[in-house]
């Protein structure tokens, strides 16, 4: 008996080693690069796919989110290799930088494209062709799409005074992204474009390096640009959406019920950053009039004089992008 209980120890033991070898070997870390701060909507946005994933996972999978590109040592068009590359397995980055890769990815952020966010949600969020047209052109590059959100429309801020007009613009210094379109529509403007990574410029500003900076108004908050800056000016000049993504190896190893979990949870997350992104931005717009900003509200008219200073630039994209590609994304009006 007392060999027999022996025994039965030492099945109960080498039976609960190899459950907790096995439990070890699925229990398996993502690590995901996020570009904004802990404080923006897209940090908001990963906390609540990180969840998801490690509750409907039942902790299978766990997500360690990496704000401020850290996993890329501030360097944006690094921090969006990585996730082609499979260095990270989960991201979070804009279709501006993405767009380096794949140069078609611009064709979202044509200029005064969406007029409203009614038309962002009709033409692009909630359009079946639009969506499938932005997961194909990421996936032929290696990545898996599972999700859209929303840094915003893209908003311009400067030292000098209200911007209203495209005369407004002539000679000014404005940081952009290192973004061929971007750098392409300021120089239209008669403006003078550096680009500038996003980490150097509250110090360009408080310095007088650059006269001013343009980007979404919670990017604008989390980085605090509202401290430097005493105009902005709310123009709506080009729409900034983010991809939630996946590596293409990490996609590959999951199981058919684990992908519809991802795909949940990044559809999810997306929603609920979309709909968090735009109550902050309409709190934003008091917050800095609060703080002493001059927030001005361009018109219907001074867009126009915006994009008819832009037509040949516009015509060489809608050449270069093709038809097709922004047919699919609501480009044309019906």
């Amino acid at each position: 008996m007392k060999k027999i209980a022996i025994m039965l120890a030492m099945v109960l033991t080498l039976t609960l080693v190899f459950a907790v070898t096995v439990s070890a070997q699925k229990a398996q870390n993502l690590n995901m690069a996020i570009t904004a701060s802990e404080t923006s909507s897209w940090y908001a946005g990963a906390q609540i796919f990180k969840e998801m994933i490690e509750e409907k996972t039942e902790g299978r999978y766990t997500v360690s989110l990496f704000p401020n590109e850290q996993l890329a040592g501030g360097d944006q068009q690094r921090g969006v290799e990585m996730i082609y590359t499979g260095e990270s397995q989960v991201d979070l980055h804009s279709t501006m930088i993405h767009s380096n890769i794949e140069p078609r990815l611009a064709a979202i952020s044509m200029p005064f494209m969406y007029k409203s966010l009614e038309e962002v949600d009709a033409k692009l969020i909630n359009n079946e062709t639009a969506m499938a047209a932005v997961a194909k052109l990421v996936e032929d590059k290696g990545i898996v799409l599972l999700g859209i959100g929303e840094n915003g429309f893209r908003q311009i801020t400067n030292s000098k005074h209200t911007i209203k007009m495209p005369e407004d613009l002539l000679r000014m210094k404005i940081r952009v992204p290192n973004i061929t379109l971007n750098l392409d529509i300021f120089r239209a403007l008669g403006a003078d474009p550096t680009a500038m990574a996003f980490g150097e410029v509250y110090t360009a500003l408080q310095q007088g390096t650059i006269d001013g900076q343009e980007n979404p108004l919670d990017t604008i908050r989390s980085n605090n640009i509202q401290e430097v800056q005493k105009f902005i000016s709310l123009w709506n000049y080009s729409y900034d959406p983010i991809l939630l993504s996946v590596s293409k190896q990490l996609w590959d190893s999951l199981s058919d019920a684990d992908k519809a979990i991802f795909e949940e949870a990044g559809k999810a997350a997306m929603d609920q950053q979309r709909t968090i992104t735009r109550e902050r931005n309409v709190a934003l717009e008091k917050e800095f009039a609060d703080a002493g900003m001059e927030v001005y509200y361009n018109t219907d008219e001074e867009k126009a004089a915006f994009k008819a200073k832009l037509t040949d630039l516009i015509k060489t994209y809608e050449e270069k992008l093709g038809k097709e590609l922004l047919t699919a994304l609501g480009y044309y009006d019906e």
